[in-house]
């Protein structure tokens, strides 16, 4: 979601990012995957709810170490359904699907 306070679905990862930890969720199952662990036989993903509020289009990697775009917004946006949320509390767990490869 791009928009002020919209719900994404898809996997999510944490991240060191700056001075904090921030969440990586997709909009996809399908890049989710992509970016998931190297799980052999059985991987898991977590279906969340996303309040993405005040977000950034991300230009280049650099914005998500800015520390003023921290201060500025709550989430930064990707080209690729990627969304990178700054504060865990704004995911939304909704199922975990455990699934064969």
């Amino acid at each position: 979601g791009a928009a002020a306070s919209s719900g994404d679905c898809g996997g999510l990862f944490s991240t060191a990012v700056a001075k904090g930890v921030a969440v990586c969720t997709y909009s996809d199952s399908g890049r989710a995957h992509e970016c998931a662990g190297r799980g052999r036989e059985r991987r898991a993903m977590l279906v969340c709810r996303v309040i993405a509020g005040r977000v950034k289009k991300r230009v280049g990697l650099d914005e998500l170490m800015d520390a003023s775009v921290r201060s500025e917004f709550d989430s930064v946006k990707g080209d690729d359904g990627e969304l990178v949320v700054f504060d865990s509390r704004a995911v939304l767990p909704c199922f975990l699907l455990i699934y064969k490869l």
